[in-house]
């Protein structure tokens, strides 16, 4: 009875719902913001699967690139985990109290710390700015473009060759 029952007329009204909405409509994409040391980074959400707290992470012996850092237990599953910093700031260490992101690409699904996620947010990408020949280059070289969120700058990463180069990582 409970699954058969109408729907109200404001079911539609999460968050969620309204980001994917306003995507469908001109050039709109839902991001997810989060940091890494001082910077500030946006994969879009299509690609996020969840988003958690650190959890261990148990490295490989002889693993062969610094920016593979081992596996790491997500609902029972073992998930590669790998330093997104390391590809686009630099080696970094992640505060106690960040997060784990874990994202899915081409059916592989990776996790990676981040300092902080700060929320989902929609965006216009006609708006994106490009990005200025003074950002460093690692970054850069990943960033679409960038879009302003509260008075700061954000680098709106180009996926496909984020996922690359992370897949790089386990060569």
């Amino acid at each position: 009875m409970l699954l058969d029952r109408d729907l109200p007329v404001d079911h539609d009204a999460s968050p969620v719902a309204k980001a994917e909405r306003q995507a469908d409509h001109g050039g709109g994409e839902s991001v997810m913001v989060f940091r890494l040391g001082p910077e500030w980074f946006a994969l879009p959400t299509l690609v996020l699967d969840e988003i958690l707290r650190l959890r261990p992470v148990h490295t490989l012996p002889h693993r062969g690139h610094p920016g593979l850092m081992g596996l790491v237990n997500v609902r029972g599953e073992l998930v590669i985990c790998v330093s997104i910093a390391q590809l686009l700031i630099g080696p970094m260490a992640v505060g106690e109290h960040g997060r784990l992101v874990v994202v899915r690409h081409d059916g592989r699904r990776l996790a990676f710390p981040v300092d902080e996620v700060q929320h989902l947010r929609n965006h216009d990408t006609r708006r994106l700015r490009a990005v200025p020949a003074t950002l460093a280059r690692s970054a850069s070289a990943y960033t679409r473009g960038l879009l302003g969120w509260q008075g700061v700058q954000v680098g709106r990463l180009d996926e496909d060759l984020v996922f690359a180069a992370m897949e790089r990582f386990l060569a």
